[in-house]
């Protein structure tokens, strides 16, 4: 969800890429006397983002099965606070399929 701080896409992953996969998408790219480094496809804009933090504040659950997750949810700051690792299995598994299967391109 490129949350600052939270992500692993760093500098070092991203020269792992160049030695150990064939990605050239997203190798660091040199553009002049800049170095800039590609946005992966799997990243949501900030438009999709908010789309997938309103639906995640409109869900309900029933008891038992996961805590309340609208309550979870910071549409300003798009930022989920607080969720156990139960809430954390249920968003991994089933809510993130469902909620980027329209937002992200085929291929993907």
């Amino acid at each position: 969800m490129d949350v600052k701080g939270k992500k692993k896409d760093n500098i070092k992953a991203r020269l792992d890429i160049a030695l150990f996969c064939n990605r050239k998408n997203m190798e660091f790219v040199c553009d002049g006397s800049r170095v800039v480094k590609p946005i992966a496809t799997f990243v949501l804009e900030k438009n999709a983002q908010l789309v997938v933090y309103k639906w995640l504040k409109s869900l309900c659950f029933s008891d038992g099965h996961t805590s309340n997750i609208s309550r979870l949810v910071n549409t300003k700051e798009y930022r989920l606070y607080g969720m156990k690792s139960h809430d954390c299995y249920v968003f991994i598994q089933t809510l993130i399929p469902l909620a980027y299967r329209d937002l992200l391109p085929k291929e993907i």
